[in-house]
């Protein structure tokens, strides 16, 4: 899933990816900003949210809303225990971008890739086991 959402923003796709600035799960975080630095390289713009944000939701092409409880990691796509719905509605994509994606972004930090050796092996080492988290 990674390597798609970089490989979508290197061929010029405008894609943000919210993340919380302070996550409750400090392990599942660490596994997270491991991919960030191959992210912000492909042009992806990662902004750290200040609530947690439980909810996905996409926008493609002005035009897509996917919205539900689907996690973007192994454990939830291989469980199928997840539910997500599919609408496409330039209207709802519109008042989704106007009602969350722009004060969403507003009020957000840009994110970053782990910085020192410490932090850059903790990154490594949950990512390294993500499944398993």
């Amino acid at each position: 899933m990674i390597g798609r959402v970089a490989a979508a923003a290197r061929r010029g796709v405008q894609v943000r990816l919210f993340v919380p600035a302070k996550a409750n799960n400090w392990a599942c975080a660490a596994a997270q900003q491991f991919h960030h630095e191959a992210l912000l390289d492909a042009g992806v713009r990662i902004l750290g949210h200040p609530a947690m944000l439980h909810a996905k939701a996409f926008v493609a092409d002005c035009e897509e809303v996917l919205a539900g409880t689907c996690n973007l990691d192994a454990w939830s796509l291989k469980r199928f225990f997840e539910i997500d719905l599919l609408v496409r509605s330039r209207a709802l994509a519109a008042r989704f971008d106007e009602r969350f994606s722009t004060p969403a972004e507003a009020a957000s930090t840009s994110g970053r890739a782990p910085t020192g050796t410490r932090e850059r092996l903790k990154a490594a080492a949950f990512a390294a086991i993500s499944p398993l988290l």
